[in-house]
């Protein structure tokens, strides 16, 4: 069967591989500040640039992250609510970068579930590319799943995940 794969491969036209390309108009960011949506947001403008492209970057207010137990101290709880006021200074960072760079930008701050607001805005904004950053996690955390995995696994536009590692 591979075999098979690598001969269709090999016997195709220079043509046909065009096929694989995409054109990137609309790129949706989804930003909490982190230093993987920090390293996302770099990747968002550069790959905004590179295609001409716009961008929208969301913040999305939640009073828990997804799937956090609200009895747990995670340093989040500790220091406040999350999101407040925070949105604020993460979106113009984000907005001052892609001016830097000559980026189209708009950015919005949205509420409720992390994973299924980004999937949902997703849908209603039209993105051909969604630019997500990735903290690794380990524990509970992490065998409970992620906002990253949430989101890849309700849309289907391609998510772009960027790693702090």
């Amino acid at each position: 069967m591979i075999d098979n794969l690598y001969e269709s491969t090999a016997m195709s036209k220079s043509s046909d591989v065009q096929e694989l390309f995409i054109d990137i108009r609309k790129i949706l960011l989804a930003t909490d500040g982190s230093q993987s949506s920090i390293m996302a947001t770099e990747q968002a403008i550069a790959w905004a640039s590179f295609f001409e492209a716009d961008v929208r970057a969301i913040y999305v207010e939640s009073d828990y992250e997804m799937l956090e137990s609200p009895y747990m101290e995670t340093e989040k709880h500790l220091k406040g609510k999350p999101g407040i006021g925070k949105y604020t200074e993460v979106l113009e960072s984000v907005k001052n970068y892609a001016e830097q760079n000559n980026v189209n930008i708009e950015t919005r701050v949205l509420r409720g579930q992390v994973a299924r607001t980004i999937a949902d805005y997703a849908e209603v904004y039209g993105p051909d590319l969604i630019i997500i950053g990735n903290s690794e996690k380990s524990g509970i955390k992490r065998s409970l799943g992620s906002v990253v995995d949430a989101v890849m696994k309700s849309t289907d536009v391609p998510v772009l995940v960027i790693s702090d590692n």
